[in-house]
């Protein structure tokens, strides 16, 4: 009986470290401003750098290693996960942002790797 709750502890644990990304808005997508998809655009490369950040050989799967191995493939997974999610909603939002014809004064769109920026509409 112990063992099962000694495996739900760890499995908790896992749920919590890497990042999530869900993302449905308040507003529909035709319903945001130009304002509206340079944040969330913003807000995704952050969460992307996240995910980023704690794949591979990162503090969190040495913390994992050293308390609970199998950790470290959740993890990575989740944070694959992650990233995926991410890149598909930055492509969404960056077809937005060129169909909508927002001025690069309101910002850049973020690429999808997040590292570069995508030509802003004209």
């Amino acid at each position: 009986m112990i063992k099962p709750a000694l495996l739900a502890v760890p499995l908790l644990l896992i749920a919590s470290c890497a990042p999530s990304y869900n993302p449905q808005t308040a507003t529909p997508d035709a319903e945001l401003s130009c304002t509206d998809i340079s944040q969330q655009l913003v807000k995704s490369a952050s969460i992307r750098a996240e995910a980023q950040n704690n794949k591979g050989l990162s503090a969190q799967n040495v913390g994992w290693a050293l308390l609970f191995w199998p950790a470290i493939f959740l993890n990575e997974s989740n944070n694959s996960q992650t990233i995926q999610k991410i890149d598909d909603r930055v492509d969404t939002l960056n077809r937005l942002y060129t169909s909508k014809n927002c001025k690069a004064a309101t910002t850049t769109a973020v690429a999808p790797d997040a590292s570069t920026p995508a030509p802003a509409a004209k």
